[in-house]
């Protein structure tokens, strides 16, 4: 909540007529609310904080395999994932986000675009299928990935 609406609401609360209730008392309730709301933000900002130690790609594999261990990865999500033009919008790299593995060509073959490795060795099953997850990020996609996966989280 940013200040303009929490400032909103305080002038509204005071407003109210709640029949038992005094001034002081909504004050009181108000500024323990405050403390809660300050102590929650501190909360989400250590767990920001923990991300940012990470690296990207070390962020980024360990987050996959978690999602996938917590069946949260879909079929419409993967398919997502594999759409160039929606990886280059959600995340700004610049190859599909998952790559899937073909049975018939070796799996070093497949990991390179124009003769460089830009999937990672190990591949990754998601609904039975099995995938290459993309290996080129940098500090710059770490924001979208963690704004991409807080939307995974919380559906």
């Amino acid at each position: 909540m940013d200040k303009r609406a929490f400032r909103a609401n305080v002038l509204y609360i005071l407003e109210q007529d709640v029949s038992g209730l005094s001034t002081e008392k909504k004050i009181k309730f108000m500024k323990k609310w405050i403390r809660d709301y300050e102590q929650e933000s501190q909360e989400a900002s250590k767990v920001e904080d923990t991300h940012d130690l990470i690296k990207v790609g070390i962020l980024v594999r360990t987050t996959m395999e978690k999602i996938v261990r917590e069946q949260l990865m879909t079929i419409d999500r993967t398919e997502l994932l594999l759409d160039v033009k929606y990886c280059k919008s959600t995340f700004d790299i610049n190859y599909p986000f998952l790559k899937k593995v073909v049975w018939d060509s070796p799996l070093s073959d497949q990991r390179k675009i124009n003769g460089y490795d830009r999937y990672w060795a190990k591949d990754i099953t998601i609904n039975q299928e099995r995938y290459l997850i993309c290996n080129d990020w940098y500090e710059r996609n770490k924001p979208k990935f963690l704004k991409w996966l807080k939307e995974i989280e919380n559906k």
